[in-house]
């Protein structure tokens, strides 16, 4: 996995690429613990170039996004697409990670 990270004034972008699995989510940790050091306003996590993401990769998104909020930082997960969406949306941390309802949800939310 490849991780860009982008500086924008008080938001910080980690751009991420590949996969992220049992493999590679150390280091997306590291990553995600620097931003939070520097105590960015939003910490946005591009995952568009996502190619997999299995449940520890999850595991790890969600402990960043538990982190930054702690600390006071905004944090969330961006452009989803394909099985991870998909992923996201069935393992039910899509609202949680990037906001909102996922278009694959149905309109009636679940009971």
């Amino acid at each position: 996995m490849r991780i860009v990270r982008l500086d924008d004034g008080d938001v910080t972008r980690l751009m991420l690429r590949g996969e992220l699995d049992l493999d590679t989510g150390d280091l997306f940790e590291q990553q995600a613990a620097l931003a939070i050091a520097d105590r960015p306003r939003e910490l946005v996590v591009d995952v568009a170039g996502l190619t997999f993401c299995d449940s520890s990769g999850i595991d790890v998104l969600v402990a960043a996004h538990e982190t930054a909020t702690r600390a006071g930082i905004d944090f969330r997960v961006h452009r989803p697409q394909g099985i991870v969406l998909r992923s996201f949306t069935v393992t039910g941390v899509y609202e949680m990670l990037v906001g909102g309802r996922s278009d694959r949800e149905p309109t009636g939310g679940r009971p």
